[in-house]
């Protein structure tokens, strides 16, 4: 069980770095994009929220699986 917490936990905070850094790409985007239509804007919006959200609930699982995965 220790093992399979351990690779949850890893797995979790890889991807959750990738969404993060999907979110910040998403951001740069949104806030660098010229000539878009409106539609883009609400596009990159979304995107960089659902990614945020993602990164952030993916690293509250790595860590508690690494905290329960600690004291088993």
């Amino acid at each position: 069980m220790k093992e399979v917490l351990l690779i949850v936990g890893i797995i979790a905070i890889i991807l959750c770095v990738l969404s993060l850094l999907f979110a910040g790409l998403n951001w740069f985007g949104y806030y660098n994009l010229l000539d878009g239509t409106s539609e883009q804007y609400a596009r990159l919006r979304s995107r960089k929220v659902i990614f945020l959200i993602t990164g952030i609930v993916l690293a509250v699982i790595g860590i508690v699986s690494f905290v329960v995965q600690m004291n088993m």
